[in-house]
Order: C-alpha cells, then sequence, then structure tokens
C-alpha cells in the first residue's frame, strides 16, 4: 500500500478510542496523527535506513568499465555481461547454500536523464534475461539522446546451473531514482528469487511495534504523568504500527511475522497488489469515513445523526461497488482492445511473410 494509505489506516485506527478523541478535541493532542504517523514507520525505516546498511554480495553498475563494451563510452552497455554475473550470483547460492545477495544500480546519463533497463528470470529455460532498453527523462518517457534512438533495445541471456525458482512474475524496470536487489536462497529444487530481501523484514514484525507501543507507553506515562493516559498513546502506536503489516499481507510480498525468530517473510494473501490503485483509493476513503463517524459519534455534540449502517451503506459500500464494477469494465474493454491490436498485428506480420515468401 502506498504511505498515504497507510497514515490514513493509522490515523482511523486511533479514532476507533473515545479517550483518544476527548484527548484530540480537549487536549489538542496530536495522538490522532500520531497513529498515522507509526502507521507508515515501518516503510520509513526500510527506506531511509535498513537499505543503507544491507551488505551485499554482489554489486553490479552498469555505467562501470566492467559492464562496458567500450569501456570510455558508457552508452555501450553490454546486457550479456549483466546477464552472465547475475546467473554467476545464484549460482553461487545453489553450490553453497547461502543467501547471496546483488544490487543493481541505476545509470544516470544526464541531470534528469536516465538509461532504462529491465532484469527478468525465464524460470521454463533458466535463465536471466536483461534488456537495454533507451534513454529516459524523469517521467519514465523514452527520449532520443546522441548514439541512443528512442526505440533502442538489446537482449541478453545467460543460463544458470540450477532451477530458477521465481516468486515475481513480471520484470523489475530500472532506470530512475535507486536500483532494486536480490535475494537468491537455495530451496528443493532450486534457487528462489527474493525481491528486496531487506524489506518487510524487521521493521515489520509485530514485535516490533509492541516494543514501540511499549516505549510510547513508558515516555508519554513520564511526560503526562498518569500510566493511563500514557498507555493510550502505547496501544495507538502500536496498532498504528501493525495496521501497516496487515495492510501489507493483503498483497504478494507480506512481512516478517515472526522476527527475530525467522529471518524470512510470510507470504501475503494475494488479494491485490500494493500499487492498486482501486484498492488504495477505496482504503484511503474508507479510512476518511471512519474518522468522520468516529469524531461526529464520540462527540459531545453529534453533527448528524445516522445509524451506522446507513451511513457506511449509502457512503462506503455503494459507492465502492460501483467504482469496482466500472474498473472491472475498463480492465475487460483495455484487454480485449489489446486483444484486437495484437490479432492485427499479427495478422499484418503474416501478410508481409507471405508477401516475401512469394517473391
Amino acid at each position: 500500500m502506498k504511505g498515504l494509505t497507510h497514515f490514513s489506516v493509522g490515523a482511523a485506527l486511533a479514532t476507533c478510542f473515545p479517550q483518544a478523541v476527548d484527548m484530540a478535541l480537549e487536549n489538542y493532542s496530536v495522538i490522532l496523527a500520531l497513529g498515522g504517523v507509526f502507521g507508515i514507520l515501518p516503510d520509513t525505516l526500510d527506506f531511509k535506513l535498513a537499505m543503507f546498511l544491507e551488505e551485499n554480495d554482489y554489486v553490479i553498475d552498469p555505467a562501470s568499465s566492467e559492464y562496458l563494451k567500450d569501456p570510455r563510452d558508457m552508452k555501450t552497455i553490454d546486457p550479456q555481461k549483466i546477464a552472465d554475473k547475475m546467473a554467476q550470483a545464484i549460482d553461487q547460492a545453489w553450490k553453497t547454500g547461502k543467501l547471496i545477495k546483488l544490487q543493481l544500480h541505476t545509470v544516470q546519463m544526464g541531470g534528469d536523464l536516465w538509461r532504462h533497463y529491465e532484469v527478468s528470470y525465464d524460470t521454463k529455460n533458466n535463465e536471466v534475461v536483461i534488456e537495454i532498453g533507451p534513454v529516459v527523462t524523469m517521467s519514465q518517457v523514452p527520449t532520443e539522446f546522441p548514439g541512443i534512438p528512442r526505440d533502442f533495445k538489446e537482449r541478453a541471456t545467460a543460463k544458470t546451473a540450477c532451477n530458477i525458482l521465481q516468486t515475481q512474475s513480471q520484470a523489475s524496470r530500472i532506470d530512475i531514482f535507486n536500483g532494486p536487489s536480490f535475494g537468491y536462497m537455495k530451496k528443493e529444487g532450486g534457487v528462489e528469487i527474493i525481491f528486496l530481501p531487506w524489506h518487510r523484514q524487521w521493521s515489520h514484525s509485530p514485535l516490533a511495534g509492541v516494543a514501540f507501543g511499549l516505549l510510547g507507553w513508558l515516555l508519554m506515562s513520564g511526560i503526562t504523568g498518569s500510566l493511563r493516559t500514557g498507555a493510550i498513546y502505547g496501544l495507538i502506536i502500536a496498532l498504528g504500527f501493525i495496521s501497516h503489516i496487515i495492510c501489507d499481507l493483503t498483497g504478494f510480498m507480506g512481512a516478517n511475522l515472526l522476527w527475530p525468530f525467522r529471518k524470512t517473510r510470510t507470504e501475503g494473501f494475494h488479494f491485490l497488489k500494493a500499487s492498486n490503485p482501486i484498492a488504495n483509493l477505496l482504503m484511503v476513503y474508507a479510512s476518511g469515513l471512519l474518522i468522520i463517524w468516529n469524531l461526529n459519534y464520540f462527540s459531545p455534540k453529534p453533527i448528524f445523526q445516522l445509524y451506522w449502517m446507513e451511513y457506511f451503506g449509502f457512503f462506503l459500500i455503494l459507492p465502492a461497488a460501483l467504482l469496482i464494477v466500472l474498473a472491472r469494465r475498463f480492465a475487460k474493454k483495455e484487454k480485449e482492445e489489446a486483444s484486437r491490436i495484437r490479432a492485427e498485428e499479427e495478422v499484418a506480420e503474416s501478410e508481409e511473410e507471405f508477401i516475401a515468401d512469394t517473391r
């Protein structure tokens, strides 16, 4: 889920406690916002701390001379050299049985220009696939660059000595900002590909959420002079933190629920992708509705009087159902249009082959 979604969910859950709402309304406390802040904290810890503490066995910088056809020209990236190095890392994981970590760097061609390339794993042929693309802008739009046309593509593969067990179906697109990292772990029957091995580990453990909650309880008890008030702060801190983990479990990557007793992530429920715009929109919208309901319900002078089934049925269930139906229809039409274009291209290609054969 997106950061705004995690913040909204954490803040919404904080409003479920009348004591927290009273503190926010009467004492101008930031306790409700605190739920949102700790709702986004797990990812903040990952992307501001954990990723920089990670130690990698292989670091691939495509712009370095090791991966160039011409060591003096960074435009001549050789996809074969990258593929060979990644296959070597997978083979090492297979032979040693150790977790091998590999970091890929981006290639900056100018102030706001980046070289695009993609990494994927062919589990059928057990190959690492690298495709070097054109130069793109910060909006990830291909652009002309001296010596590199807008439609540039160069592909290379490298076969591994073992089976590749893929958990990520799509290719990793690498261009702007930071490149991804992969972990290679030997499992029964091959080597499993772990995307971002440092992500959703200790920072996404419920135990870490409980620890933050206890610290918040002790700190706020000292500040307010009340163990009861401190306990409310600690509860909302822990709940906001754990709500982030629960939201992440609806996706694919999951989280490390048993850290520090386990080093691997528990797989998510595969309900939806974390980047799904419809899911994020609905979660933020539902959180906003819950905040409004709770603030009104716990207020000494409620602004509106509605039964909860009427409120959430009219303002949440009906709009959500309509949005989902429209999104599915749009996706179906988009899929049909893509199939039609693909069919037309296949017919055109067949006609070209027929003409070429008859000449």
